[in-house]
This record gives structure tokens, C-alpha cells and sequence, in this order.
């Protein structure tokens, strides 16, 4: 039996919940230890008019080992388009740790407001962030992530339908990491 309650929420999830992570071909059962918010501000250089920049981990949101991120917003300090991708591809066909690719998120502009999302972020699955200029005069964004850090000890691991290692638990909130339906 499962239980699934909404992962979306802005408030996080309880202490104490399990949660079944999704990536891949397989799913990692965790119970979260511990919580606290998350507050990062990442800073790019100036972007002159009319360019984009390339794809860019955002290697400080690579959590360590035992901890689980979920982003529940952005603020975007700059007019630039930001695109998000998770993980990001390596080449038309796949991705340095994902055979199927990278995702576009999302892609919005603004400045004075932030965009919800709901990025849930393993280690080795940090996101990738790509700015364009599309005004005529040189802008340096800064870029405001808030949400979780979950401490979180692993239950038991599936690969596809067989039991690899733990015990599951019967109630569980699943969530995604890179594209749906991997």
C-alpha cells in the first residue's frame, strides 16, 4: 500500500516521511532524518547584449552524501531568459548520468518576482543553468535558489520491479529527479 501525500508543497516535507526517489531505472526508498531551509545565491558574470551562455552546472547545489535538496523556487535577479535543465545532456543522445537525456524544465524571464518549481536534486544530479541576453545592454544575474536540505538515510533500492537491497517501506511520497517518465 502506498500513501502518497503532495510533494509540491512549499512547506517541505515532515521529518520522519519516506520518500521513494525515481530516476533512471531505478528507485532509492529514504527516510528523511532531518531538515533545514535552503538559501543560495549564485552569482554570474556580466552577459553582454544579445548573448547566451552555455550550459553550467550549479556545482554548489550538489548535495553531499545523505542529504536530498528540493528547490520550491527561484528568483531571478537580472533581465535575462533562464533555461534549466536536469541533468544536463552531453551530446543528442544522453547525458553524462542519464541515458536518456536531459530535460528543459523550464525557461522564464523577469525581474521582481520568483518562479515555484518543484527540482528535487540527488548527489550527481545538480542543476544546469543556461542565461540569455535578449536586451541591448550588458546584465550580471544573480540567481536565488530557496527550499530543503533533507537528511535522509536510504531504506532499500529497486532496479526496475526486483528488490535490490533494504526493506521498502508500505507508505512512501514518490518523487522524480530529471525527466518524467525515465
Amino acid at each position: 500500500m502506498v500513501s502518497v501525500s503532495n510533494p509540491d508543497r512549499l512547506d517541505g516535507l515532515p521529518i520522519g516521511t519516506n520518500i521513494a526517489v525515481k530516476y533512471s531505472s531505478s528507485k532509492v526508498f529514504y527516510r528523511i532524518l532531518n531538515r533545514d531551509t535552503l538559501f543560495y545565491r549564485d552569482s554570474h558574470t556580466s552577459l553582454s547584449s544579445g548573448s547566451t551562455e552555455t550550459f553550467t552546472e550549479i556545482t554548489n547545489l550538489n548535495p553531499n552524501t545523505g542529504q536530498i535538496l528540493q528547490i520550491t523556487n527561484i528568483q531571478l535577479d537580472g533581465n535575462t531568459e533562464l533555461s534549466l535543465k536536469q541533468p544536463a545532456a552531453t551530446n543528442r543522445w544522453g547525458t553524462q548520468r542519464s541515458p536518456t537525456g536531459g530535460l528543459l524544465l523550464d525557461k522564464f524571464s523577469g525581474v521582481g518576482h520568483g518562479k515555484q518549481v518543484n527540482l528535487w536534486i540527488l548527489i550527481n544530479y545538480p542543476p544546469n543553468t543556461q542565461l540569455v541576453n535578449n536586451t541591448d545592454v550588458s546584465i550580471a544575474t544573480t540567481l536565488w535558489w530557496m527550499g530543503w536540505r533533507y537528511e535522509v538515510e536510504e531504506l532499500a533500492q529497486m532496479e526496475g520491479s526486483r528488490l535490490v537491497r533494504g526493506v521498502m517501506p508500505q507508505q512512501y511520497v514518490e518523487v522524480a529527479v530529471g525527466p518524467p517518465g525515465q
